[in-house]
């Protein structure tokens, strides 16, 4: 067992090597986040970061902090799921902005294309109708955007006036199928202690989401337009501060995305690069 491990890592340190090397040059990018997001931070599934990244003028990003990264830059938007409707019938967004690498402990696959409007070296995803959970615990559904940048310097600057138009990824590839036929996934609200399979969607990926503490477990499945980490199947494990309940609880977040096979976000580890995480990942995905 102990050789099968060093061989796993070995192999991953390797991949995680090459992808760095595929890395189209160092660059610097916008960081920062909406201020509203530093005590829900949970909700964005990305790593930890410093407090001084929140502020209240992430929406237009024109002299913010910069980040040297060398991978892409990403921004992540997704409306308010706690707010609902305001100003006027308008949705309040939520944005994060900085180097993919830096927020995700992952490399993006993904190949630069045009964005429609003559920029190259662009990749963004959208989904109209992302789940995810409120404060109250409640499944709600959001519009929620990624996109990865690397034509230039600062160039994750897409404006929040506009993020969920109808071009905003018009050059995206909505394949929802594996060998033809629709992706399926499990689809379920988080669940004490329970490995859920009761009802099932189709999207570009499955998704699942562990939360640890205290001994339990919470589990969440459903599907997905968007991807977070750039590469069809990949899991990430993060320390967060949860709210169940509205009470802020230290506990261990386990985030999945796969299209590998017909429910890939059942109770089996997902592919992953991450040399560290793959013995936590196995245990956590193979909970019933």
């Amino acid at each position: 067992m102990h050789r099968l491990l060093v061989a796993v890592q070995l192999s991953a340190i390797l991949m995680l090597a090459e992808l760095a090397a595929a890395q189209t040059g160092s660059r610097t990018c916008i960081l920062c986040a909406s201020s509203s997001l530093k005590n829900r931070w949970y909700l964005t599934g990305l790593a930890p970061v410093s407090d001084s990244i929140f502020n209240s003028n992430c929406d237009e990003p024109q002299s913010q902090t910069m980040d040297a990264c060398a991978g892409p830059c990403m921004t992540l938007m997704f409306e308010d799921p706690d707010l609902g409707q305001v100003n006027n019938g308008l949705t309040s967004v939520l944005v994060v902005r900085g180097c993919h690498t830096t927020l995700t402990n992952a490399l993006s696959d993904r190949s630069a294309s045009s964005d429609g409007n003559g920029a190259t070296n662009n990749f963004c995803e959208m989904d109209e109708r992302y789940r995810m959970a409120d404060l109250r615990g409640n499944i709600v559904t959001v519009k929620m955007l990624v996109a990865f940048c690397s034509n230039s310097d600062r160039c994750n600057t897409r404006p929040v006036s506009n993020a969920f138009s109808a071009a905003t990824c018009n050059q995206q590839s909505q394949n929802r199928l594996l060998n033809n036929a629709p992706l399926n996934c499990y689809d379920c609200r988080p669940s004490e202690g329970n490995n859920c399979h009761e009802s099932s969607c189709n999207k570009k990926y499955c998704m699942k989401q562990l939360v640890q503490l205290d001994g339990g477990y919470q589990v969440m499945k459903t599907c997905s337009d968007v991807n977070i980490f750039g590469q069809d199947n990949h899991c990430q494990t993060y320390d967060v501060l949860t709210n169940p309940g509205g009470v802020p609880v230290k506990s261990q977040l386990t985030q999945c995305y796969c299209k590998n096979k017909q429910f890939c976000n059942s109770g089996t580890i997902f592919t992953t690069i991450s040399s560290v995480l793959v013995v936590i990942a196995y245990a956590l995905l193979n909970t019933h």
